[in-house]
């Protein structure tokens, strides 16, 4: 299985121990404040999450694979594939510096991610969550081709004890 990916203008690679600075300069960002797992306060945090992430890929048959997401050799991002428990489905995320926000770049990436989901692991549907105030990744969605399924969820954020709705969109091959 051919793990790295190519775009247009992004390599999307698998995490590598190597990379615990890059990732929590994106995964640290205290402005990330709509997503159930970031941001990594320390640099601890990020390295613990670097370490699980490149245990997973270690697996014959990894639940959940985090991939790093690089422009002209830079890792910018991350992007994510986990096995959901409905067969042949799983979840996607995405996440891109904010100083690299804007360029189209989580589009880009995540429809590579699709891709590799549907053509290398063989899913029959693809899916996301966001916050619903999040529209930056509600329209990813929506460029991706998914549809919203749910729009009844509810989300909470123990470290600032706020609540919000949550979207599911998702798309089948």
């Amino acid at each position: 299985m051919n793990r790295i990916i190519t775009t247009e203008r992004l390599v999307i690679r698998p995490i590598e121990i190597g990379d615990c600075d890059a990732v929590h300069r994106y995964a640290g960002d205290p402005s990330i404040d709509m997503m159930m797992f970031l941001p990594n306060e320390t640099i601890e945090e990020t390295k613990k999450f670097v370490e699980f992430a490149v245990s997973e890929w270690a697996k014959e048959d990894p639940e959940d694979m985090e991939f790093v997401v690089l422009l002209n050799g830079e890792i910018i991002g991350g992007v994510n594939l986990e096995k959901c428990e409905e067969e042949k489905t799983y979840e996607i995320g995405w996440t891109i510096r904010q100083d690299q926000r804007g360029n189209g770049y989580a589009t880009e990436a995540a429809k590579a991610l699709k891709d590799y989901a549907f053509e290398e692991l063989n899913a029959e549907k693809v899916q996301a969550h966001c916050d619903s105030r999040n529209q930056a990744s509600e329209k990813v969605m929506k460029k991706l081709g998914m549809t919203l399924v749910d729009d009844s969820g509810t989300r909470h954020y123990p470290k600032t004890g706020v609540s919000s709705g949550e979207y599911l969109y998702a798309m089948r091959k």
